[in-house]
């Protein structure tokens, strides 16, 4: 009777432990990437500031990279929300295959996931460059780094934006759900 307990205990711990593993394999914590040697200025607050700028809303941010992304952008139905404190909210449908992801949340994930992520917005050298603070997909926290081409993919496409409109930016603020861009004198 106590041998059989002991394997059972013994049985128990082998199936917490692999649960455990797996659940590290599927949910692993990202590795900072390395930074550039350029400065990136994160976006401030809000300000007022004397000098030529323009705003934008969540909407007409949207809108604007809308138009530049190419149609076979891995994030689906973008939204984005301006927030405080130089963060934007970003709210897509993504396919988990277009991110690098261990096999096994690829059977855990649907064809087709809800995705939200926080972003810092900066400028650096007159070019936007957003930076993933937190990644949920399907309600799935996962490693930021996996959303770092996407993004740099958006940073691009917002900086050729607004180059095409003849806006050259100085500087980045956000507040009260605005993105303001101070223009080049």
């Amino acid at each position: 009777m106590i041998r059989k307990s002991i394997h059972i205990i013994g049985l128990a711990a082998c199936i917490l432990c692999s649960i455990f593993l797996i659940g590290r394999i599927v949910m692993h914590t990202g590795i900072p990437f390395h930074t550039p040697h350029t400065v990136v200025q994160r976006a401030e607050s809000h300000s007022e500031s004397g000098g030529r700028c323009i705003t934008l809303d969540s909407g007409a941010l949207t809108t604007l990279l809308a138009r530049q992304l190419p149609s076979d952008f891995i994030l689906r139905n973008l939204e984005i929300q301006i927030g405080e404190q130089g963060n934007l909210l970003c709210t897509a449908e993504i396919s988990p295959e277009t991110l690098e992801l261990p096999q096994a949340a690829y059977m855990l994930l649907p064809d087709s996931c809800p995705l939200s992520a926080a972003v810092s917005i900066g400028y650096a050298e007159e070019t936007v460059i957003l930076q993933p603070l937190s990644l949920k997909i399907n309600g799935l926290k996962l490693p930021c780094r996996l959303l770092q081409p996407a993004m740099e993919q958006l940073a691009q496409a917002l900086t050729a934006g607004l180059r095409s409109q003849g806006i050259s930016l100085q500087s980045i603020s956000t507040g009260e759900g605005l993105l303001t861009i101070q223009l080049q004198p």
